[in-house]
């Protein structure tokens, strides 16, 4: 009873990642005998670097709460928040039909949410080593790329979940 408990636990990845970011920087390929479709995703958060009570110019104090709010509603950073933006690599990996519904259904300025695996990639340059992390999402192993929202009118995420499911039964069979 508890060794196929404990078998399905070790299936998961233990270090798993989930981002929300603009698509941008698309990159298809191959690594080996497997498809890659590679992207950069840009995440944007806000950087708080202050206590939990700011004092404005006019001696009065407000809560870190109310601060958020009106920065969220301007658009602008203000104290010690910032807007922050990180960019990760992101690696798709699978059959080319997998990797060719991916490139058919994202286009660059898309949102989507990323779930995969979190990996450092060494790469030399000239005589130096330099490690780079990237984002793994593999075909079928607890990951995946959801389109949040697309610049086209029309959203096509149903479109991209029925183009996995085909190249997942074309493949089991």
């Amino acid at each position: 009873m508890f060794f196929p408990t404990l078998k399905c636990l070790l299936i998961r990845p233990l270090n798993r990642v989930t981002l929300v970011g603009a698509l941008h920087d698309v990159h298809t390929g191959f690594l080996g005998q497997t498809s890659v479709f590679q992207f950069t995703l840009t995440c944007t958060f806000l950087d708080l670097k202050t206590s939990d009570s700011i004092t404005t110019s006019n001696s009065t104090t407000t809560t870190k709460s109310s601060q958020l709010l009106s920065t969220l509603g301007t658009g602008t950073s203000t104290g010690g928040e910032q807007i922050v933006k990180e960019q990760y690599t992101v690696r798709c990996l699978g059959d080319e039909a997998y990797t060719d519904a991916l490139k058919n259904v994202l286009d660059d300025g898309s949102i989507v949410q990323v779930i995969g695996r979190l990996k450092t990639s060494e790469v030399m340059d000239g005589s130096k080593r330099q490690m780079f992390p990237c984002v793994l999402v593999e075909q079928g192993r607890w990951s995946s790329v959801s389109l949040l929202y697309s610049i086209r009118k029309q959203r096509r995420d149903w479109q991209l979940q029925k183009a996995l499911e085909e190249a997942s039964a074309a493949e089991k069979s």
